[in-house]
């Protein structure tokens, strides 16, 4: 490893700049590098190749050698880190950097350099191109197998590489057509038959069946320990299979969601052999029916390709690659933490020169939960009524992004939500609400995640002025030991971003197991929340007194009348993008839908009037 060898003998000489003269023995080299004087010769001679130093050796008694260095340590570091990258080896990149940390601008340069490499990437030769996205993101992504999914960007890619029987359609919020073409349901609703397409292959190549839905249904239902959204099919008796193309299911009593919760990603149509035979690592590189396919998951990257046999329309892009990379999201300027920027190749555009998309999340971004099952300060209603009028959401120690965040005061943005909200910091009444609350000075745990970690301690430091003490916990990346975190803190903060089925995304907040506000809420609530839920359940339609949305404006009222949540932000979800790119929009979950985006080449006219 030569780089590896000139950085070790600079290290012993950190004063020498470059082009300076340095005296050095030949046995003072043969002590640094640990090697024999022969090998030392060998090594400074390939340096001398590489343009790296300039050796003089000293002639006779008396004539000491000298070196001179012709690079910087940087340099030669750099090389060395991008031969991990043109590996496919971020982690061992990264780590190269973390152990020459004495060298101060190395990090940034090569953030700065590796950031270069995401985005829209061309390949083309003289048969074929291959059009790739390449995108960075902060942390690896821990499951992609539809019943266990828990983080928006597990959800999103299950969307590009799974499909679902039915899918619901945002802007007409209607169901349609996926894997079944057809369905028909008897006059109570309490018994569906689909017909399925003929000819879907799974990314492995075999054919889709009904046996297959009756597989993925029965997992989800058939275990309520395991699967978080088991309460989405709590209503299903039973799943037949009719015909390799036609499923029966069967429900206890009606539910008017039920096609919502088949059009869900967590709902996914899943091959049951593969499941069986792989165990535990489909959740890691699952197989599905979706316009995209997994060819590589690791440590350093998740690379999906076009699945070329596709039943739906194919997708423009030929591969997207996910490179886990949490130091450029920290050390770039060009890249933040609710922003996908795509650039096009060798683009040294400015901010100015990029077209720009953004959207206002249709879910509360931000938001605390207070945990009613565990004894403590937070169990009385005056502490936590305390607590929402006492903070001052417009204090700017607490929003990172002011400019981009608008003051909540539900789990979806409200016309006139924002104006309401002004008046809901009293801290007056706050005072007097914490007095009648009894509380004494008790510290409370409150769980974060570490990407939220500065927004904690702004509210751990906005707190400590009313007098209330918290100490914060940093949760871990493993669901389970997460959920624990969860269940035994006080208070936890709470970012999440609903899907385009509001009433669904809002239904999982209270029911799902992986969700905070689930695991803190206690059997006085569940009690008052279950005939909402019913009634949700047992609607016609959207509109009404007995419709769906009168359920969920119930469900707020009991939200609040409890204080069970504080919410805090909506927050704005953007990317900026080369003008060359097509199709580019953001989904309700603020990523790009892959299968949309295309690139415009620049065509130059050709003929008499080209110049």
């Amino acid at each position: 490893m030569l780089e590896q060898y000139y950085l070790t003998i600079r290290k012993q000489l950190p004063n020498v700049m470059e082009g300076e003269e340095v005296e050095v023995t030949l046995p003072q080299l043969t002590e640094w590098l640990h090697f024999s004087s022969r090998n030392v010769n060998l090594v400074l001679k390939k340096m001398e190749e590489e343009s790296w130093i300039r050796w003089l050796p000293g002639r006779g008694r008396g004539h000491r050698s000298k070196i001179v260095f012709r690079i910087t340590r940087e340099s030669v570091a750099m090389r060395l880190a991008q031969d991990y990258v043109g590996k496919g080896d971020l982690q061992l990149a990264f780590a190269w950097i973390d152990e020459h940390a004495y060298l101060p601008a190395l990090r940034d340069q090569f953030v700065l350099w590796l950031d270069r490499h995401f985005g829209y990437r061309p390949e083309e030769t003289e048969e074929d191109r291959t059009d790739t996205l390449r995108i960075p993101y902060n942390k690896p992504i821990q499951c992609l197998d539809p019943p266990y999914i828990t983080f928006v960007v597990e959800s999103h890619m299950a969307k590009q590489l799974f499909d679902n029987l039915v899918r619901y359609n945002k802007h007409t919020k209607t169901i349609e057509p996926q894997l079944a073409h057809h369905w028909c349901r008897n006059e109570a609703g309490t018994e569906w038959i689909f017909y399925l397409r003929k000819g879907v292959l799974f990314h492995h190549g075999r054919e889709m069946t009904s046996h297959d839905v009756k597989f993925t249904l029965d997992r989800i239902c058939r275990d309520a320990g395991d699967s978080p959204y088991y309460w989405m099919f709590e209503d299903v008796e039973r799943v037949e299979v009719i015909n390799r193309y036609t499923v029966r299911i069967e429900l206890a009593r009606p539910n008017s969601l039920f096609l919502n919760c088949l059009s869900f990603d967590r709902a996914s149509i899943v091959p049951e052999d593969l499941v069986q035979s792989m165990g535990e690592l489909f959740k890691r590189t699952p197989v599905g029916t979706g316009p995209f396919q997994i060819t590589q998951h690791d440590n350093n990257m998740l690379v999906c390709e076009a699945f070329t046999r596709y039943f739906d329309k194919r997708a423009h892009l030929d591969r997207i690659e996910i490179w886990f990379t949490p130091e450029l999201n920290c050390k770039s300027s060009w890249v933040e933490r609710t922003v996908h920027r795509i650039r096009t190749p060798d683009s040294e555009e400015t901010m100015e020169q990029t077209n720009h998309v953004e959207i206002l999340s249709n879910g509360c971004s931000k938001m605390l939960t207070f945990n009613l099952k565990m004894e403590g300060p937070q169990q009385r209603l005056a502490f936590r009524q305390a607590l929402i009028h006492g903070v001052d959401r417009k204090r700017l120690e607490l929003l990172t992004s002011p400019l981009e965040s608008m003051l909540a005061d539900w789990f979806v943005p409200k016309e006139h939500g924002a104006a309401a909200q002004e008046e809901l910091y009293d801290p007056e009444h706050a005072k007097q609400l914490l007095k009648d609350s009894g509380y004494h000075g008790e510290t409370l745990l409150l769980a974060i995640n570490e990407a939220s970690a500065e927004d904690g301690k702004a509210l751990q430091k906005l707190l400590g002025e009313m007098g209330i003490r918290i100490q914060l916990e940093i949760t871990g990346e493993d669901p389970a030991e997460r959920m624990m975190q969860v269940e035994r803190s006080h208070i936890c903060w709470y970012n999440i971003t609903m899907d385009d089925d509001l009433i669904l995304s809002i239904l999982e907040v209270f029911l799902a197991g992986n969700s905070f506000v689930n695991v803190h809420l206690n059997d006085e609530f569940m009690t008052e929340m279950k005939p909402i839920i019913r009634q949700i359940y047992t609607a016609d339609s959207m509109h009404g007194p007995s419709g769906q949305l009168a359920g969920i404006e119930q469900l707020e009222r009991l939200v609040k009348k409890h204080a069970a949540v504080f919410f805090l932000y909506h927050c704005q979800q953007k990317t900026t993008y080369h003008p060359s790119l097509k199709g580019v929009t953001l989904n309700a979950l603020g990523w790009l839908p892959f299968g949309e985006v295309w690139f415009e080449p620049v065509v130059k006219p050709s003929g008499p009037e080209a110049k």
